[in-house]
């Protein structure tokens, strides 16, 4: 029968006496380097109670599980982009410090692993549900509406693997994000393998974009409102995701160019006109999906694009 995993938990102290495992525990000075926070500043957090205190294993030795990282990097945030005292992100933070309460029960379903279990590939299968979690509730409630227990509850995942993975639903919603970009350009790529002429490269790519958001309509359309979050780093980062497809598309547009695929223009002011083209139909669409053929606006988009791009 195979031997049992053994993972050590952050606790207050050891108790029975026997050592215990700090395998998968930080030291305080890996946290302050993965965090960029000082050492002071942590020990500050712990007696300001914005943190739980770590395992201490001896009177001048402790160990912090690696969800002290999230978290510190969670009450940064807070400071820098919120600007907010550290007396209210202490109320903030009581919500959240309950993911150590609730670690136990984390940690055991993970020691029931067997021991030959990839730890990396237990935490892809926990982003998948916390992931497919996320999209249904913020579908289905709002991402106002729903909460951070809501996505726990419903992935069926502990509060600690939440913020092994996530500082908090905004960066949930910005994974959400990178990996509708991840899956686009990823299916593009594979159509347009062998295709050679780049104006019909940019012709497939289009049907490939509005499928995508035919799939997943309801959290897409969080995107398309903008200013989700009312957090301006949030948009930002969101923005640079668009950006990584339109710099795809300015440089299919410039080899174009160069080959002669596609007419003389000045390929950053034309992927800019076409990926503006592009949102502002996925906003048409969305604004009455029962009674406008999403089939037809991809025809249309087609159209336009080849007219703008054709060769003389």
């Amino acid at each position: 029968m195979p031997g049992k995993k053994k993972v050590s938990r952050p606790s207050k102290g050891t108790g029975s006496g026997k050592a215990p495992d700090t395998r998968n525990l930080l030291k305080i000075s890996q946290v302050a380097k993965a965090t960029g926070v000082s050492t002071s500043a942590i020990n500050y957090y712990v007696r300001m109670g914005l943190l739980p205190p770590p395992l201490k294993t001896h009177r001048n030795m402790a160990y912090y599980h690696p969800s002290y990282v999230q978290m510190i990097n969670y009450i940064k945030r807070l400071q820098l982009q919120k600007h907010l005292p550290l007396e209210r992100i202490k109320e903030i933070m009581a919500a959240k410090v309950e993911i150590w309460r609730e670690m136990d029960r984390g940690l055991e379903a993970a020691a029931g692993q067997e021991e030959g279990a990839p730890d990396s590939a237990r935490k892809i299968g926990v982003r998948e549900k916390i992931m497919e979690a996320g999209v249904r509730l913020f579908s289905r409630k709002g991402y106002h509406f729903t909460t951070e227990r809501d996505i726990v509850s419903a992935a069926g995942v502990s509060m600690g693997d939440f913020y092994e993975l996530y500082s908090g639903k905004e960066d949930l919603l910005l994974d959400l994000a990178e990996e509708g970009v991840r899956v686009f350009r990823s299916r593009v790529a594979k159509e347009i393998a062998s295709v050679d002429d780049m104006l019909e490269r940019i012709k497939i790519a289009i049907p490939v974009a509005f499928k995508l958001i035919v799939e997943n309509r309801e959290i897409y359309n969080l995107y398309l409102e903008g200013a989700v979050t009312g957090d301006l780093s949030f948009d930002r980062k969101l923005s640079q995701m668009t950006m990584t497809i339109a710099e795809d598309l300015r440089a299919t547009i410039a080899r174009g160019v160069r080959d002669g695929t596609i007419r003389k223009v000045n390929p950053a002011i034309a992927a800019s006109a076409i990926m503006g083209q592009l949102v502002r139909l996925a906003n048409y669409w969305m604004e009455d999906p029962l009674k406008r053929d999403i089939d037809e606006i991809t025809r249309e988009s087609i159209e336009f694009v080849t007219r703008a791009l054709k060769p003389d």
